[in-house]
């Protein structure tokens, strides 16, 4: 269930919606970013021509990438979860590299693939931390749509980060949001956002970046140097991307009805599990005014 933040968008949102000067017309805007993904290909997959589209992104990463369960890494995947965590971490760097992102503005905050959520409360204190630091105009996400528990983790990492800051007295971000993945009529849909009538927010909200052709070809070598997720990167179209302003979730609620996309590939972690996990610490939170 969520509020869709509609009657009056941000300001940061206004540029970017402009259809002379905004992120759709081809000209880069002047707003500072940080994308907070939940693992290593995730900016890629969500917002590779967003980066190149506005000034000095930085790159913020959940989780490192790789699973205690070697059973959940990719078939290309050997040795140890070490191993992997640092194979996640080069391809990364190269992919990223590509689309001009310096190595200063690569941050990893070292969550476990798959675990985000069971460390929640340290990840929003580093990622507020950061956010800080960096006073970025605008951070973009993970919408919260039942695709990875790690995606969603990111959204509510993100949403008690304002909250903190805001608690400081400090300035907070806007919050925008970028597709992934999501269970629809028993299949995988990718880069859309959850459909209106599930309770999301309206396509009016929504921008439909179309990619230049050197933007697609950017996006296919940023792609292509994830070696070790060629087999799910396959499914992924790279001609569009969407943003969209973040809706005031309630992470104690399903984002949508019926099974999860996570659910139906028999992980470990379950819908019902993640939002008890996600109402225990929301409590916590409340009850902290000093966090």
């Amino acid at each position: 269930m969520i509020t869709p933040n509609s009657l009056n968008p941000p300001s940061a949102w206004n540029r970017l919606a402009n259809p002379v000067t905004g992120i759709c017309s081809g000209i880069k805007v002047d707003l500072e970013p940080v994308l907070l993904v939940a693992h290593p290909d995730d900016e890629t997959i969500g917002a590779s021509g967003c980066m190149g589209r506005l000034r000095n992104p930085t790159v913020v990463f959940l989780t490192d990438g790789a699973p205690r369960d070697p059973g959940l890494r990719s078939p290309r995947a050997t040795g140890s979860r070490a191993r992997y965590a640092r194979l996640r971490h080069d391809e990364a760097i190269a992919a990223l590299a590509l689309a001009g992102v310096i190595t200063d503005r690569i941050l990893f905050l070292g969550g476990v693939d798959q675990e985000a959520i069971h460390e929640i409360a340290l990840l929003a204190e580093r990622f507020a931390s950061l956010l800080a630091q960096i006073q970025p105009d605008i951070v973009i996400t993970h919408s919260y749509e039942g695709g990875h528990p790690d995606h969603d983790a990111a959204a509510l990492v993100v949403a008690v980060s304002n909250r903190m800051l805001a608690r400081q007295g400090k300035t907070t971000p806007e919050v925008l949001e970028m597709t992934s993945y999501h269970l629809r009529d028993g299949k995988c849909v990718t880069g859309e956002f959850l459909p209106r009538d599930w309770g999301q927010a309206s396509a009016e909200e929504e921008l439909a970046i179309q990619l230049s052709p050197e933007e697609q070809v950017r996006k296919e070598q940023m792609l292509s140097a994830y070696i070790s997720q060629q087999v799910v990167l396959a499914r992924f179209s790279i001609g569009l991307e969407r943003l969209r302003p973040a809706p005031a979730y309630d992470f104690t609620s399903a984002p949508h009805p019926g099974k999860l996309w996570y659910e139906s590939l028999g992980w470990p972690m379950t819908g019902e599990r993640w939002r008890e996990i996600a109402a225990g610490f929301l409590a916590d939170f409340e009850e902290n005014p000093c966090a």
